[in-house]
């Protein structure tokens, strides 16, 4: 493949979505491209500002966090699974206050539900200590505040 063939192919993968700088070399060699000219495309989108892994992985961390429905954890990991590094300046969700909503949301409040919650926060990226305090502010509400 030539530059101009991978640099047309890189910027038709661009246009259907954002891609880190790793994911669209990974693209570009399933179609066979030289590594040598893999950088070239690269070093050229980087250049006209195509692509720009920190913009991508605050604009993806952003969105994760706008849901309010996972927790830093997940947020991360989704970071690295793109090839994205974790953004240097963000602002991190508050976890507690996401978690006990999506507790509040999804489970009824039965004592035998407390152990769904806690695997399905642990699923949602929340810290053991977060799970840890929501949970016990949850199981009083449960009990009817009787401990």
């Amino acid at each position: 493949m030539t530059y101009s063939e991978a640099y047309e192919k890189a910027l038709k993968l661009l246009n259907v979505r954002f891609l880190s700088e790793g994911e669209l070399r990974q693209k570009l060699r399933r179609r066979e491209a030289d590594d040598v000219v893999i950088d070239e495309v690269v070093a050229a989108l980087k250049e006209e500002h195509f692509l720009d892994d920190q913009r991508l992985a605050s604009q993806v961390y952003a969105y994760y966090a706008k849901k309010k429905q996972y927790g830093h954890a997940y947020i991360v990991n989704r970071l690295r699974r793109r090839s994205l590094p974790v953004p240097e300046e963000l602002e991190r969700p508050d976890e507690y206050a996401v978690a006990a909503a999506l507790v509040r949301r999804k489970f009824s409040g039965r004592p035998d539900e407390r152990r769904k919650a806690a695997r399905f926060l642990q699923y949602r990226g929340f810290s053991p200590s977060v799970i840890g305090a929501v949970l016990s502010d949850f199981t009083a509400s449960w009990d009817g505040g009787d401990s």
